[in-house]
């Protein structure tokens, strides 16, 4: 988590933009019945992080946290569905 802090961090530096989203890959292997098959069951996450100005590191550890356990507990949900149901404007 402390990587991808500072991985938000650069691309805020970089990109001027508070708000900060980073696509990460996952297994989904979280059910013992799919543990022994052989195939591909990447699932994405996207991991939100608002980088207000006056955030300590700590802080920003804190909060970048939050939302990487969020997207944990969360998991299952297909990023196709998600994106389906929330229909995001292209900017």
């Amino acid at each position: 988590m402390t990587l991808l802090a500072a991985f938000q961090v650069l691309l805020w530096r970089y990109s001027g933009q508070s708000d900060v989203l980073v696509g990460s890959p996952i297994a989904n292997r979280n059910r013992a019945e799919t543990e022994p098959l052989i195939g591909f069951f990447v699932n994405t996450l996207v991991l939100r992080t608002r980088l207000a100005g006056g955030l300590s590191f700590r802080e920003l550890l804190g909060r970048v946290r939050e939302v990487c356990l969020g997207a944990y507990a969360h998991q299952e949900v297909p990023f196709e569905k998600l994106v389906e149901e929330l229909q995001p404007s292209g900017a």
